[in-house]
């Protein structure tokens, strides 16, 4: 059991909040559930998946479950390594005390949490767990509610799918609520989160994620697949951003005019948050994977998408061209880059070197 200090949720900038538009949305659409006076909260809450974005996500559920007179947070992941570096982070935050315990296996999270949040990278680990959860559920609280939030990037089928299974005990509550923001967004709990489901529970839900996880919830309505392709849909406009950045960047460098005025002229005409991030890595030639969205995980999304599309008879040749570029940088040594490293894929198709060791760094050129 570790403590950790409370993190306090930044302003959003002007571009994040949509400061000139003339009608402002509330950040969460639903109204708050009434409670009893004097009542605390007596639910558990468990987080599955401590990746770059679940354990931000985990560690800010943490406090609030605290400050509601919750059980500790109940965590587990798949890989040691990855939970002993979220232990360790906590650690660095241990000022208040805010306890977080690690379930021996995912089953304890089933068998005990009335909330259970999810964070992973495929549908196939997605699918693997829910089916684990299900059955633990079953074994061992058939009658008591448990409500699942799944706030990973999966295709919608796979969210119907899970839904379809969860609906065969009456007590049990599938949501899909995907994330929209960087790891950096998610630690300042400034995501954007879309959710679709159960009308109770998505409005109970809602009250956990603002402001606890992020600044804004987009409600999709009652079908679980609605929320997981809107994901692809705004995954396509941050994916598409990139590879237009990727290409004009490099044209402006082998032009002669340089990236650097390219980013000047984003700061004056596109002050957007993905123009801004992306535009600076590519910039500085800061592709590290470390905290941030990979390569193998845009090429995930990037497939979903364009999956998506044909589904719908809708040509996407941006995301399509995006997907080549991503495959080709990591064909050559960018696997474990962020997935704005497919501007390695736009120097390979310009006759540049993408990286210039095999750290996958890559290559500077004037």
């Amino acid at each position: 059991m570790v403590g950790l200090k409370p993190n306090t949720p930044n302003t959003p900038s002007a571009a994040q909040s949509g400061a000139n538009t003339p009608v402002q949305e509330a950040p969460n659409p639903f109204s708050r559930p009434s409670s009893p006076a004097g009542h605390r909260e007596t639910k558990r809450y468990g987080f599955i998946g401590l990746g770059n974005m679940g354990k931000h996500m985990a560690l800010n559920l943490a406090v609030h479950v605290h400050n509601q007179g919750c059980a500790p947070l109940l965590v587990w992941n798949r890989t040691k390594e990855h939970t002993d570096k979220f232990l360790e982070t906590t650690q660095k935050r241990a000022d208040g005390e805010v306890p977080i315990q690690v379930a021996k296996d995912v089953s304890e999270i089933g068998s005990k949490c009335d909330y259970i949040f999810t964070s992973l990278g495929t549908d196939e680990a997605v699918e693997e767990i829910y089916l684990e959860l299900f059955k633990s559920h079953e074994e061992s609280r058939p009658t008591k509610h448990t409500t699942y939030i799944e706030t990973s990037t999966i295709y919608p089928a796979t969210a119907g799918k899970l839904e379809r299974e969860a609906s065969k005990k009456s007590t049990r509550h599938f949501l899909t609520c995907p994330a929209f923001g960087r790891p950096d967004a998610a630690a300042r709990a400034q995501l954007v989160f879309a959710i679709s489901g159960d009308y109770r529970s998505r409005k109970s839900v809602s009250h956990v994620l603002i402001p606890a996880l992020g600044r804004k919830v987009m409600d999709l309505g009652s079908n679980v697949e609605k929320a997981a392709s809107f994901k692809l849909v705004g995954n396509s406009m941050i994916l598409a951003t990139i590879e237009m950045l990727s290409e004009t960047m490099t044209l402006a460098d082998q032009s002669g005019v340089g990236k650097e005025n390219v980013y000047k002229l984003i700061q004056e005409l596109y002050p957007a948050p993905s123009f801004l991030t992306y535009g600076k890595k590519i910039l500085k030639n800061e592709y590290s994977g470390e905290d941030g969205f990979s390569l193998q995980g845009g090429i995930k999304d990037a497939g979903h998408i364009r999956r998506l599309a044909e589904e719908h008879n809708v040509p996407m040749p941006t995301i399509d061209l995006a997907h080549q570029h991503l495959i080709a940088a990591r064909a050559n040594g960018g696997g474990n880059l962020d997935w704005c490293g497919l501007v390695g894929g736009t120097r390979i198709a310009a006759g540049l070197p993408p990286f210039k060791d095999k750290k996958s760094q890559l290559q500077r050129y004037e």
